[in-house]
């Protein structure tokens, strides 16, 4: 009896210890509007954190762009100091002046290219040693019309020793760094818009949960309001994730064909243009039958890279880097015939060879391959910006919408939680 009284007793407290319908319908009412405004806000935070790094990405590829082009013209312009030693240095022929034109790219804007500290301590490094570089060009070319043929060879090949040791290395160290700096955007752009599908998912269950206790507890099937901000926030959530697909899907073609390919043409130009740049000065000291396997080293990378960028890619993207590879090897059989005048000692005809500007010639032959590699990679940088832009162009104007519907859900939550309260009253 004592036992069945007590336990009478707690049950009248428990009860009392209930909160009564209208506070509980209060406290749903604000459930439901906390879940509209955060899945709103997180949803438009989470596509704009998208679109922000996205953006970062694409500054990046174009500052990858500026190295890039750093690197090969600092070689295209040491390539030159060859063929205008070659030619006497005469300030009369245009031989002359394109030293100068092509070496401008990194000269004005080695130090503008830095996007960190530590980018711009490096490069500022580099540019010291380029400004070095440059006085031992002019020391040789001096030479040159001085008549010191020897001496002004001397001087080339100590200079480019300080561009290949001292100033190369320095922009290949920048250029991965900033590989990596794009690859941290590409994962920030990933993990950004998962926060805001996670939040209109878990608002969605939230509603549907307050819908569901709404329904056991006042005997009514259905609520509109809370229904229509269902309704409203799986849409709003579709949306997202339809953007956000279309968005990687883009992400995914320039990381994985035109970036791949820029970057596989870079290198292809850069080892090519230093076979190049070692077949002048081996002409100009007679060192061609010495110097063959370094030639040889940096033609057969050349080829190799092409390939690379030609793997996997659709019929028109190999035929164009098919049409490259096959300047590159005209100019590698131009370079075969010099080599056996070389062998046979015939190094007037060498140096002939070397600085001809006609097709048959090794300049001639290799300016070929310069107008059509340079052709293929400015449209594959092209293509490369263009996706970058497409990829992010929707994601900041969905990000507005999906707050909006947030807000909307939470006001269509709350009128339907508040219509319930009055009946109450």
């Amino acid at each position: 009896m004592h036992q069945r009284l007590s336990g009478t007793i707690r049950m009248r407290q428990l009860r009392r210890l209930r909160l009564p319908t209208p506070d509980l319908l209060l406290a749903a009412g604000v459930l439901v509007l906390s879940a509209g405004l955060l899945a709103g806000v997180f949803g438009r935070e989470g596509l704009a954190r998208r679109a922000g790094a996205l953006e970062d990405a694409r500054a990046e590829t174009a500052q990858q762009v500026r190295i890039q082009t750093a690197r090969t013209a600092l070689v295209i312009a040491d390539t030159d100091a060859g063929n205008d030693l070659l030619t006497g240095a005469d300030p009369e022929r245009f031989s002359y002046r394109l030293f100068g034109y092509d070496a401008q790219p990194a000269f004005l804007g080695l130090v503008a290219a830095a996007r960190t500290d530590e980018d711009a301590a490096t490069l500022a490094t580099a540019n010291k040693y380029l400004i070095t570089y440059a006085m031992q060009v002019a020391a040789a070319r001096t030479r040159a019309q001085d008549g010191q043929p020897d001496e002004a060879a001397t001087a080339l090949a100590a200079a480019s020793q300080v561009l290949h040791t001292q100033v190369l290395p320095r922009l290949a160290q920048v250029q991965e760094a900033g590989r990596d700096r794009l690859a941290d955007d590409g994962s920030a752009a990933d993990t950004a818009p998962v926060v805001a599908v996670l939040a209109g998912i878990l608002a969605v269950l939230v509603i549907i949960g307050v819908h569901l206790w709404l329904t056991r507890r006042t005997r009514r099937l259905l609520n509109l309001g809370l229904l229509a901000g269902v309704a409203v926030l799986i849409v709003a959530t579709g949306a997202g994730v339809a953007v956000v697909g279309a968005s990687r899907h883009r992400v995914d073609e320039v990381q994985d064909h035109a970036l791949r390919i820029a970057d596989a043409v870079v290198e292809a130009r850069f080892s090519a243009f230093d076979a190049r740049s070692s077949e002048a000065r081996a002409a100009l000291d007679g060192s061609t039958v010495d110097d063959e396997k370094a030639w040889s080293a940096s033609y057969q990378d050349a080829l190799a890279r092409l390939r690379t960028a030609a793997d996997g890619e659709p019929q028109a993207v190999r035929d164009d880097v098919a049409n490259v590879t096959g300047k590159l090897s005209y100019y590698g059989g131009v370079h075969e015939r010099l080599l056996a005048r070389a062998v046979a000692g015939d190094e007037a005809f060498v140096r002939r060879s070397a600085s001809n500007p006609a097709p048959g010639g090794a300049v001639g032959a290799f300016e070929a391959f310069d107008a059509y590699s340079g052709a293929l990679l400015a449209r594959q940088v092209q293509t490369a910006d263009d996706a970058w832009e497409s990829a992010g162009a929707n994601l900041r104007r969905v990000g507005w919408i999906t707050l909006v519907v947030g807000l909307l859900a939470a006001v269509l939550g709350w009128v339907g939680i508040a219509a319930r309260r009055r009946e109450y009253r």
